[in-house]
């Protein structure tokens, strides 16, 4: 074995075995012509002149490696072909004050030094000139589509693999060039997902506890009891990311969720949110940023705001729409190495409620700025965390002489594990928190003050490995909220159990 450090290279002679094969190697070599070629160079060098007796290690300086060319030269070739990042720095500085050393040799050495070392958009740079320079040389061709590969270059490495795959190049290496193919079509393809559950929510009208206050002399009681109901969660998505030129893309993106009681005859208390975007996306190696204009719905199971407080048994698949909007959201993610992210998001848009009474009060703005972070902890833990702001700023300041009470700021923070138990066959959990403080203006109705609400938010999910199928990975979740208010027909309490079944495809 040939090892170079702090300015000395130590060799390791076993008989008939060496650690670099020649400088007349082919630039793409299949397993066979490899174990050749370094037979061959392991059978020169043992009759060489700085053949090391009985097996002992031989440090030389750089003086050693330069009187020693070839040795040199296969020594950088198989330090490249091994991704030996250290090695690699030592070797080709060294190498380029050989008088007749091979540029492209020398060029490959630092272009493969900072894709090792995270600099993708470098070794990019490196690998065009490189392959500009010897367009007929199939190995840049090749480190060249993978550089662009990972730096999410997808449109120009698509390109390049496809005129690999149109050389004479060994099978395995076609395959490989196959499998980047594929992959990369993955990422540009329609991609969907989503998911729909059984779930039994005990205070499916969203009511307050039950309550009295005294309100000019009266005392007012709350009417609204919680009620229980059996129904289905549903979430679908789909994306499309279209390659425009290096790390631009145009990207198309649309979820909606929501929950349907239709089996327990209550559609009224149905509820859904949907949102489709429509915008620019930049994406390499460590980061993505993105102009996402959207268009948003709220859904509902009723026709209007007092029909949710009826008493009434129907069924209706159809949900209403609520309100509207439409915004635009600002983003950047970054990622300082594989395992960290750091991502931060601004949103602003305008929303409009169909019913009159209603819009009066709510129709309007909305701000919101999030920050978050997510960790791996070594191999089977992710942790992560975050910060949002959300303020509403009504369209109409006030409503009847008064402030419009509507208007709110919310500051909220959230954490969360989520854990892979390899240890317990594939046990997978994840569980998550979060608390906010949202403040109103004005006065709020039934009251002297403006309203002040603490919410808390937790949930836990479980889901086994080797009970997914197909693509189907069942869950079972549990989900618990509680608000706190000054004002007691804000309070409320909710929970529920549901299973789960996610797919992606």
């Amino acid at each position: 074995m040939l090892y170079f450090r702090y300015g000395f290279l130590v060799v390791w002679c076993a008989a008939g075995v060496s650690a670099a094969y020649g400088a007349d190697a082919p630039a793409i070599l299949d397993d066979k012509a490899l174990l050749q070629v370094q037979r061959s160079v392991s059978d020169k060098w043992a009759e060489s002149d700085w053949k090391v007796e009985n097996d002992a290690p031989r440090v030389v300086d750089g003086d050693f490696l330069l009187a020693h060319p070839k040795m040199l030269e296969h020594s950088l070739r198989d330090a490249l072909n091994g991704n030996q990042a250290d090695l690699i720095a030592s070797l080709a500085d060294l190498y380029a004050k050989l008088p007749d050393y091979d540029a492209v040799l020398y060029g490959r050495a630092w272009a493969l030094l900072a894709k090792l070392a995270g600099r993708p958009a470098e070794a990019v740079a490196r690998y065009r000139k490189l392959h500009g320079e010897n367009a007929a040389d199939e190995r840049i061709l090749l480190d060249l589509a993978a550089a662009e590969f990972d730096d999410f270059r997808l449109k120009s490495a698509e390109r390049h693999f496809a005129e690999a795959a149109k050389l004479d190049l060994p099978a395995p290496v076609l395959e490989n060039v196959g499998r980047f193919q594929k992959k990369a079509e993955g990422l540009t393809g329609w991609r969907f997902s989503g998911g729909i559950s059984p779930a039994v929510n005990r205070n499916a009208n969203n009511a307050a506890p039950q309550y009295c206050q005294q309100n000019g002399g009266r005392q007012i009681c709350s009417v609204s009891r919680a009620e229980r109901a059996a129904g289905l969660n549903y979430e679908i998505e789909a994306e499309k990311l279209t390659a425009l030129a290096d790390n631009h893309y145009l990207l198309f993106r649309s979820n909606i969720g929501g929950t349907s009681y239709y089996f327990s005859k209550k559609s009224a208390y149905d509820d859904g949110f949907g949102r489709a975007y429509l915008g620019w996306q930049y994406k390499n190696a460590r980061q993505t940023a993105g102009i996402l204009p959207f268009y948003q719905v709220q859904l509902s199971g009723s026709d209007g705001f007092d029909a949710k407080t009826k008493r009434v048994n129907n069924r209706r698949l159809p949900p209403y729409m609520l309100a509207h909007g439409v915004g635009v959201q600002l983003s950047h993610t970054y990622r300082p190495n594989p395992g960290w992210q750091f991502s931060v998001a601004l949103e602003h848009y305008r929303q409009r409620y169909r019913e009159q009474d209603r819009a009066e009060y709510n129709n309007g703005r909305q701000d919101g700025f999030y920050v978050s972070s997510a960790k791996r902890l070594g191999e089977s833990a992710t942790v992560f965390g975050g910060w949002q702001f959300v303020r509403f700023v009504p369209k109409r300041e006030t409503v009847g002489g008064a402030v419009n009470n509507a208007a709110y700021r919310r500051n909220g923070v959230y954490a969360g594990w989520a854990q892979e138990w390899r240890q317990l066959g594939g046990l997978n959990s994840r569980v998550s928190a979060s608390y906010a403080r949202r403040n109103y203006k004005g006065v709020a109705a039934f009251s002297t003050e403006a309203q002040r609400n603490r919410e808390w938010n937790v949930s836990l999910a479980l889901s086994h490995d080797k009970l997914s199928y197909k693509g189907i990975v069942p869950a079972l979740n549990y989900r618990f909220g509680r608000t706190e208010s000054n004002v007691p027909y804000a309070k409320r309490r909710n929970s529920e159990v549901f299973v789960s079944a996610d797919w992606r495809f």
